[in-house]
């Protein structure tokens, strides 16, 4: 008997599709380039392999790959037997990317048995279509981002403070010119650019000749202009949006858009933000931008050679910015502004129930500091609230108590004399002539009272009612003031670190190192106006996407409550009522033919500039039913005979208070 020895069968093609799929999905490029037959790594080439695969990865923002290897089939020979040199295994492929989610793919690898016998080997007869079926030559893969829009800053009665309006981008395609430096003239000369800053723009390294770059955006060209630019060969012109600030108002609390540098779409890359995108810079253009701002979509697709669009493998939606709605009062906000006439000041109306801002005005309105917010001024007489509010509650000064008003006060020995801004002797007055006349004398004796109690008792009374601390309004940068204590003065004032008795009287008057802003000011006579609620102040209400819906709310928020009582503060009401209807009273002169009931106070506090004041005038209007607090200064006002800094804040006021609650303006 012979025994025929049995040769080993050809190998199984699966394995070498499991150890292509396992190295694709380690990354292991050159793993699965050893796989390849000679055939295809000489058609492909290295480079169309190693590093092609690398590339499409980062184009797709690919994460990770998931590979599951199917059955291999073999192709038929003309007898109808299985080719044993020949198979196909499908692949099942799942991309992970980071910008269009999963991508699932159905490609084959096609398999060719090489070598015979005992040296054959299974390798990969690769393609393109290995990775999509529809990736063949000359074919790319392109992620394509989808433009987005940013959303409005607008008032709440629909008032429209930031949008966007038509607009010209004027460029160059460097193919098209034919006398470049006869273009670069007429261009330079139309744009107000040099010569050299147009070239630049347009000789970049990535700059192809059929490439369109922009040159310059202008949002109002002028016919002429447009006709120049027009004719000169290589320029190309195109609408565009550009934003706008259509209603003139709150330009330093609006703030401004610009290009985003690369550091700075480095930060926003999750939002879709490259080099150059419009992005908030200051303002609320910049601390709502990412409401504002919206998300930029994309598509991942196929092209041909063309860049041509072959297939579309997925999509992320692009989403608009949201509409930031303000609580801000057009009409108000126009009288304000119109009311300084040019003089340097702010003003600013809350609404005492709900903390809303009504009106933030800063003037010039051309200045970008912001006054409204940042600037901080001794609070003069105004102060003098607070100050009786401590004085009630502590029992430094009784209900219906008369005190004296001399115009020389020497509470602390007759060597330290401080004397009020009327030069009469009043006597014995109540809280309420105290107000309405403002008599230093009188608050400096609380002062004195309230020190000798507890120097922090006047200070905290003043933080209480939010002064000395950021109102912590959203969205907007804001000063916090100081109010001075023993220990803020310890910390603070070098030369003279020790709280004097002097520093008590001054407080209690206004005056010292006390400072405050408009808005913090607005946020104290709010408190005064309800009975004690001190609110963080609105000025963002309400987010809406583009159909109207709100989409996110701000609502009302109490930040504290300030340390006195109702019945206080209504004593401390009566006495602001008299600053403005008593004849006597500081303001009288600007509200005496008003006929909605105001309650206020005024300030004057002096500046380092020789006759040059800061003036306050606030209160709340009506004195029944308050509706309105507001708190007016005008900076660096040079008083003189006739015209007093505090009385035309006064005035400016009630020009505003008119637009909502009727009235004749003046």
């Amino acid at each position: 008997m012979f025994l025929q020895a049995c040769e080993p069968g050809p190998p199984a093609p699966e394995p070498v599709a499991i150890a292509y799929a396992n190295a694709w999905m380690k990354g292991d490029v050159k793993a699965m380039w050893a796989l390849l037959t000679s055939a295809s790594q000489q058609s492909v080439g290295m480079s169309g392999f190693i590093d092609r695969i690398p590339r499409i990865a980062e184009e797709m923002t690919q994460k990770s790959v998931e590979v599951k290897v199917g059955q291999a089939l073999h192709p038929r020979l003309p007898d109808g037997s299985p080719d044993p040199r020949s198979a196909t295994v499908p692949l099942s492929v799942v991309y992970h990317t980071e910008r269009v989610g999963d991508i699932k793919a159905e490609p084959k690898l096609h398999l060719v048995l090489e070598g015979e016998k005992q040296d054959a080997k299974w390798r990969i007869d690769w393609s393109p279509e290995a990775l999509m079926p529809d990736l063949s030559t000359g074919r790319l893969v392109r992620m394509t981002r989808l433009p987005t829009t940013r959303g409005r800053i607008i008032a709440r009665d629909g008032t429209e403070l930031a949008t966007f309006a038509d607009g010209t981008e004027v460029g160059v395609v460097p193919g098209q010119i034919r006398d470049e430096a006869a273009m670069l003239a007429s261009l330079s000369s139309a744009l107000g650019l040099k010569a050299d800053q147009i070239k630049a723009m347009y000789t970049q390294s990535w700059v192809k000749p059929d490439t369109y770059v922009a040159i310059r955006q202008i949002r109002d060209l002028s016919p002429d202009v447009r006709a120049k630019l027009s004719v000169i060969e290589g320029v190309q012109l195109r609408p565009i949006r550009l934003r706008s600030y259509p209603s003139g108002l709150l330009p330093q609390i609006l703030g401004t858009v610009g290009e985003a540098t690369d550091a700075e779409a480095t930060k926003l890359a999750s939002s879709g933000v490259v080099a150059g995108d419009v992005i908030g810079k200051s303002g609320l253009e910049q601390t709502l931008d990412e409401y504002l701002r919206g998300t930029y979509g994309w598509r991942l697709s196929i092209v041909d050679e063309n860049e041509r669009q072959v297939e579309t493998l997925a999509e992320t939606a692009a989403t608009p910015g949201l509409d930031a709605v303000l609580s801000i009062d057009p009409a108000m906000q126009r009288a304000a502004d119109a009311a300084f006439a040019g003089q340097k000041g702010a003003m600013v109306v809350e609404d005492p129930w709900s903390g809303e801002i009504l009106v933030l005005s800063t003037s010039p309105n051309t200045d970008q500091f912001d006054r409204a917010t940042f600037g901080q001024y001794a609070t003069g007489s105004t102060f003098k609230l607070v100050t009786s509010a401590a004085a009630l509650r502590t029992g430094a000064l009784k209900p219906g108590e008369k005190v004296n008003c001399p115009f020389r006060w020497t509470g602390y020995g007759p060597q330290w004399v401080q004397v009020n801004h009327e030069t009469a002797d009043l006597g014995l007055i109540d809280l309420h002539t105290a107000l309405a006349r403002s008599c230093n004398t009188f608050f400096y004796e609380l002062g004195k009272r309230l020190n000798d109690i507890d120097p922090n008792v006047l200070p905290d009374e003043a933080k209480s009612f939010g002064l000395g601390a950021a109102t912590n309004i959203d969205f907007v940068y804001e000063a916090e003031g100081i109010v001075p204590s023993p220990d803020w003065k310890k910390q603070h004032v070098a030369g003279s670190p020790t709280w004097d008795p002097g520093d008590a009287t001054n407080l209690a008057i206004g005056q010292g190192y006390l400072l405050a802003t408009p808005l913090q000011m607005a946020d104290y006579v709010s408190a005064v106006a309800n009975d004690g609620t001190v609110w963080k102040p609105r000025l963002v209400v309400e987010l809406r996407d583009r159909a109207g819906n709100v989409v996110k709310t701000f609502p009302k928020e109490v930040l504290r409550q300030a340390n006195t009582k109702p019945t206080d503060l209504s004593l401390i009401r009566d006495g602001m009522r008299g600053v403005v209807a008593d004849t006597d009273g500081t303001v009288y002169y600007p509200f005496r033919t008003y006929q909605i009931p105001v309650a206020g106070k005024s300030g004057t506090a002096e500046t380092s500039t020789p006759g040059a004041v800061n003036a306050w005038f606030i209160g709340f209007a009506p004195f029944d039913s308050p509706r309105l607090a507001v708190a007016t200064v005008y900076e660096q006002y040079h008083e003189y005979p006739g015209h007093y800094g505090s009385q035309d804040a006064a005035t400016a006021t009630r020009k505003v208070l008119a637009v909502k609650l009727g009235g004749t303006p003046q």
